[in-house]
């Protein structure tokens, strides 16, 4: 019998076997609705502060700043052995702040930073841009995202393969070295990959690209301005970078910008990914599926005390984020606890075990047990979720 033509193939976990993540909201469910649970919040975690808002995105900025003088600082005095270790450092750290700043102006594209749809669109655009990534063209399909959380056919990010688990292919995909590759591809290219081609979309949705106005999967015909504004933000950012190529060199430019950049990037799959996927936390189609059901399919999860503070908390507060993704992040990490404790055992958290006392490794193997386990879903008549093998 050849590989991948296995017998018998155990498709899911029993329900007993699966953890309290697979709680899902009974339908009707006049206990738990997005009216009772705002009113399970402390209004002033609705409001927005442009105190803390531009407080937030102005220490961003000088650390941004301050790093890049440490760096070179710390080069001009350490032997030259010792410099490699210097830069990791830098672009660890950078690959962080990037990251916190791209988080801001996705709060920009919610309209969670300010009270003002201008100021917010002015930010966002002038952050997301300087991080080569088209502003309103992402901020459309992640309301499509946040609209269609955990549906099928209709979700716009990481919709898992329906794939026999016995075909070679998904086999493959589960050994440390297949895992280990989409890890790397995720990593190098994932981010474009999606914004090109829509890459982890759903099926129907695949080679549509961010940067065409008339992709009509993603965009209505109102949207194509505000595509092509995109577009003009992501050619000046190129542009920069070329100029920066020229003016300092191609090793200046890739160790000082390029890699943390590209940090950051896979810092936005790894989240999303982890955000919303765990073995034991189903996928719904047209019939099973509502609003409040895939908002409620989201993760809270931390990467440590350190990363959470540079990412401005997005993973450990991202159930509320879902249920009111206008909320500033600093009220949806006072709001978490009245939301968990509304929800009780629908509430998802799968915060990590430490790894060398590190919940920040802890979180990165996690993702990998993910990456490796959860890759394709399926289900039986008595299902009415679809769930991973």
């Amino acid at each position: 019998m050849g590989k991948g033509a296995h017998a018998a193939v155990p498709l899911r976990k029993l329900p007993e076997q699966r953890s309290e993540l697979a709680n899902t909201l009974p339908q009707p469910c006049e206990e738990i609705t997005k009216r009772t649970l705002r009113e399970s919040i402390p209004a002033h975690c609705f409001k927005r502060s442009y105190t803390h808002s531009f407080c937030a995105l102005g220490w961003d900025c000088l650390a941004v700043g301050v790093a890049f003088w440490a760096v070179h600082a710390a080069c001009a005095v350490l032997p030259w052995w010792a410099s490699p270790f210097a830069w990791l450092a830098y672009v660890w750290y950078q690959g962080l702040t990037f990251t916190g700043l791209w988080v801001l102006a996705h709060e920009c594209g919610h309209g969670g930073f300010t009270d003002s749809r201008l100021v917010n669109d002015a930010v966002g655009f002038l952050l997301h841009s300087s991080l080569v990534t088209p502003y309103f063209s992402w901020a459309i399909t992640h309301a499509k995202h946040h609209h269609y959380t955990n549906h099928m056919t209709m979700g716009e990010t990481w919709v898992p393969s329906t794939a026999n688990p016995a075909k070679q292919s998904v086999e493959a995909a589960k050994t440390p070295a297949g895992t280990a590759k989409r890890i790397a591809v995720v990593a190098l290219v994932g981010w474009y990959a999606y914004l090109l081609f829509n890459a982890t979309g759903s099926r129907q949705n695949l080679g549509q690209s961010h940067f065409n106005p008339r992709s009509k999967a993603l965009f209505k015909r109102k949207d194509a301005d505000y595509v092509r504004i995109s577009n003009v933000g992501m050619a000046f950012a190129i542009a920069a970078c070329a100029v920066g190529m020229h003016t300092w060199g191609l090793l200046a430019f890739v160790r000082s910008y390029l890699i943390p950049q590209m940090i950051c990037n896979f810092y936005l799959c790894a989240i999303t990914f982890m955000q919303h996927t765990h073995p034991d936390v189903p996928h719904f189609d047209d019939s099973q599926w509502t609003w409040l059901r895939g908002a409620l399919s989201t993760i809270d999860r931390t990467m440590g005390p350190f990363a959470d503070m540079k990412t401005h908390y997005i993973c450990s507060s991202h159930v509320v984020h879902h249920i009111f993704s206008d909320m500033p992040y600093y009220g949806a990490i006072e709001a978490t606890p009245y939301v968990a404790a509304h929800l009780g055992k629908y509430y998802k958290r799968a915060y990590p075990e430490k790894l060398f006392g590190s919940e920040y490794l802890g979180y990165w193997r996690d993702y990998y047990k993910a990456s490796r386990n959860a890759v394709c879903v399926g289900r039986d008549e008595e299902d009415e979720c679809y769930w991973f093998h």
